[in-house]
């Protein structure tokens, strides 16, 4: 495989699409099925994994703590020994990187083991990303005493870990679902059943329901009220049963960039697999991109995205049960007709950066015109003005370390803006990719020559 230039020009299609895309396996999933593993009571091949630097984090994490972690890439294999809820070594160093999941979900696992020493930092930015609605529950229940080595709520930290002994916990999720998940994957071990009441009014409950589904999946089943916002776990016994094989969907937010590139390059573009996904919410973005006026036809073993019969529409949409799929909809917003003002992405500005705005500022690199407010953004298409900027070569787009900003960019790049096939952006540092989707550079151009050549 070719090593990506930095910056990365993009190459428009000069051609409308015309090909097929298979997706790699969902980083949420494969990220709690890691972890549900560990946890479970018996060896679990898990299959169709997605093999990135997220997941890495979580395999290098789960052997450090000394489990029997085997992988093979090229048949997207992973082996993991499950201990029954053991962690065999008391004291370690675990480096988490930029991955949220990892981070909250190994914290909240960790306070299993009663007398656990771990040492956790991350990358600069996750140094920055929320964590004191976990840390806090962990505290105020008794599962673990926490030394901060900086500003306290944020990495880096020593957690001492002492179990969970069941009861009731009181959780702010309002700056992460996964901080729920975290503590609802983990409470199977505490000493007797838990109930959970998330503070505030508002969650964002996909991942919430995911995390359920995927605990029942491996034979642990709670309960929830998503109207007072009350979590059920049941203590004893966890995971009795999960399953031998376990095969991890693809992912819907990954997804996200091929459902919106006809938007960008006309024709048709077949996505393979996602008939099979049910556990992610992100697939409802689908509907945002069907409003605007792309064909969508669904069947279980692939989808087919046809372009507009006419000009795109923009629309209010509240994306805040579907955030990470609005930096999609911020790019293509630059190539319809009317505005496009997105909603209820507040929390997004604490996620791998700062994203409504890196989203408007690179936006308004090229040309477009962007409305920024603390939880939302519109956007008003001119691409007129975005040929008059780009006219001199492409513009480099910042990605700030995050690869939903470089695949967007990316999906945009490919609209063949002058006509003539002339690059007109390019993306600096795009291999942050390597987060999520580490060939999707690869897989973009290999549709591009695809369609010139069909």
């Amino acid at each position: 495989m070719t090593p990506l230039s930095d910056p990365h020009v993009i190459q428009p299609f000069t051609q409308p699409i015309n090909g097929s895309v298979s997706l790699p396996g969902s980083k949420s999933i494969s990220n709690r099925s890691l972890l549900l593993a560990a946890m479970s009571q018996r060896r679990v091949v898990l299959h169709d994994c997605l093999f990135s630097r997220d997941t890495e984090i979580m395999m290098q994490a789960l052997q450090t703590l000394g489990f029997t972690v085997e992988s093979d890439p090229v048949t997207r294999r992973i082996e993991v020994e499950g201990l029954g809820g053991s962690i065999p070594v008391a004291e370690a160093d675990i480096d988490v990187g930029n991955s949220g999941t990892s981070a909250r979900l190994l914290t909240a696992f960790l306070a299993i083991r009663n007398g656990g020493v771990y040492h956790l930092d991350g990358d600069e930015p996750m140094r920055k990303r929320p964590m004191r609605g976990l840390l806090t529950a962990l505290e105020s229940s008794g599962a673990a005493t926490i030394e901060y080595h900086a500003e306290p709520g944020f990495f880096p930290f020593t957690l001492k870990t002492h179990g969970y002994a069941g009861g009731t916990m009181k959780a702010d999720a309002s700056e992460s679902s996964q901080i729920l998940s975290a503590l609802m994957m983990a409470l199977p071990f505490a000493k007797k059943d838990t109930t959970v009441h998330v503070l505030g009014v508002k969650m964002r409950t996909p991942y919430v329901v995911m995390t359920l589904d995927m605990m029942e999946q491996f034979g642990q089943a709670g309960s929830c009220d998503f109207t007072t916002l009350t979590f059920h776990i049941s203590a004893g016994c966890p995971y009795p049963d999960a399953p031998a094989n376990y095969v991890v969907e693809p992912d819907a937010s990954a997804a996200s960039y091929f459902l919106a590139l006809p938007a960008a390059t006309g024709g048709e573009l077949t996505i393979h697999g996602l008939g099979a996904a049910r556990l992610q919410g992100d697939l409802e973005y689908a509907q945002v991109l069907e409003h605007a006026g792309l064909k969508i036809e669904r069947d279980l073993d692939r989808w087919i995205v046809r372009e507009a019969e006419s000009g795109l529409v923009g629309a209010t949409t509240d994306f805040y049960q579907i955030s990470d799929t609005f930096l999609t909809q911020a790019a293509v917003a630059a190539l319809m007709e009317t505005p496009t003002r997105i909603t209820g992405i507040g929390h997004t500005r604490h996620q791998e950066t700062d994203r409504i705005a890196a989203m408007a500022t690179e936006l308004g690199k090229l040309g477009v015109r962007v409305e920024e407010g603390e939880g939302e953004m519109t956007i008003y298409p001119d691409r007129a003005k975005m040929r008059e900027v780009a006219a001199d070569g492409p513009i480099a787009i910042d990605t700030y370390e995050d690869h939903r900003v470089a695949m967007s960019f990316g999906v945009l790049g490919s609209y063949d803006l002058f006509g003539d096939g002339r690059p007109w952006i390019s993306i600096k540092d795009p291999k942050c990719c390597s987060k999520t989707f580490p060939d999707f550079f690869h897989v973009l151009e290999s549709l591009r020559e695809e369609s010139v050549t069909a």
